[in-house]
């Protein structure tokens, strides 16, 4: 058995995703031997930091998230801060030499990536990002089947990430819409589309995007209140000046030609991550709102049985048999975050990376999102730098 004491920092929505995360990961993977202990959460707003500790059985907690750092207990530190904090919150924890699961993008800009990138790489201790999309089984699922050649070469890639949840006029302002704490669209959501173009196909060479701003003003909300509430119509407006849609068109580094974008706005989706590979023989195609279906395309001898075919998530598809034992029985987005937790523990457990997912990986999408913001103003193809 071996034990490792988390502290988790914000205890919003996606720091209480992290907690339950810790707390299912003992039971799902109890065979591993692996056992996270929850020793501190973090809240600037001190009723749901003392509430985050009832819920969660934390030993502790504080308004202060350097608290959380200098536990004695804490071997694991998991950001789920704003966007704004997250480099500084780094810094000190690799000085402090934690191990470090930071949600994605790390830092409120693409500078700030390749920063804590830079900073992690002398650190013994591990790092790891938020992109929980791609342990879907189908997901995985799908990585196989290029792997394994059965698609043969890749030639285009369709990406989207629509998550709408501010396409209501009166969808609450916070700190998501303003430039001062980060990009919008392009980091809050765009940011995964470009890690799954990464995982899936392989690097991205060049762009040509665009940016764009909808919905100029916005209301604001209460205090404590996240970015998926609706505020009042006659609430005080803010100005909204960062992006609410993002697109580029892109080039991979082997040959694959594709197209990626992400919108925080459309009315239609609602979280509608999705991608289509289309292959020398056959086709793929995956969307996160029925995240338990793949659309598979196999070119058959027969021309009459051409066609795509539904598969649905089972134990034969990697992570699904620690969640249930039936054939098309659903995982959802929790499920995701315990495997992303499964991984990360288990590249701490061997000391070495086992699963790829760390702030190199972030610094390659900081890198595209570099290239599609400037492509956005120069009007023409950018080339993605290297991450040194």
């Amino acid at each position: 058995m071996k034990k490792y004491g988390i502290g988790v920092i914000g205890m919003g929505w996606m720091g209480e995703t992290h907690s339950s995360a810790y707390i299912n990961y003992k039971i799902k993977f109890a065979h591993t031997g692996i056992i996270p202990e929850l020793i501190i959460c973090s809240e600037i707003l001190q009723e749901r930091a003392q509430r985050a500790k009832e819920k969660f059985g934390f030993k502790t907690y504080s308004t202060s998230w350097k608290d959380v750092v200098d536990h004695p207990e804490v071997d694991i530190v998991d950001i789920t801060a704003p966007n704004s904090l997250h480099l500084e919150i780094i810094e000190y924890c690799l000085q402090k030499n934690k191990h470090i699961n930071c949600e994605k993008p790390v830092g409120a800009f693409p500078q700030e990536t390749l920063k804590a990138y830079e900073l992690s790489k002398n650190s013994n201790k591990q790092s790891f990002v938020g992109f929980n999309y791609r342990w879907a089984p189908l997901v995985q699922f799908s990585k196989e089947l290029i792997s394994s050649g059965k698609l043969g070469k890749i030639h285009h890639y369709k990406g989207s990430f629509f998550s709408c949840y501010a396409a209501d006029k009166l969808g609450a302002y916070s700190w998501r819409f303003e430039k001062e704490n980060g990009l919008g669209a392009i980091s809050d959501l765009l940011s995964h589309s470009i890690d799954m173009a990464h995982y899936l196909i392989g690097d991205i060479k060049s762009v040509s995007g665009i940016m764009k701003t909808f919905l100029h003003e916005r209301p604001l909300a209460k205090d404590g209140q996240s970015h998926y509430a609706k505020a009042d119509e006659n609430a005080e407006k803010k100005v909204v000046t960062n992006d609410d849609y993002a697109g580029a068109m892109v080039s991979f580094k082997n040959g694959c030609e594709g197209f990626i974008d992400a919108s925080r706005v459309f009315y239609g989706p609602t979280s509608r991550h999705c991608f289509e590979i289309f292959a020398e023989k056959g086709s793929v195609k995956w969307n996160f709102e029925e995240m338990n279906v793949l659309e598979v395309f196999l070119k058959e001898e027969e021309d009459a049985l051409n066609g795509y075919r539904k598969i649905y998530s089972s134990p034969k598809h990697p992570y699904h048999q620690y969640f249930n034992p039936s054939d098309g029985s659903s995982l959802g987005y929790d499920d995701l975050k315990v495997i992303e937790i499964a991984n990360f523990l288990e590249n701490i457990y061997s000391n070495k990376i086992i699963h790829q997912a760390d702030f190199l990986c972030a610094a390659k999408v900081a890198k595209v999102i570099e290239a599609i913001t400037q492509s956005n103003t120069s009007k023409k193809e950018e080339f993605v730098g290297e991450v040194e």
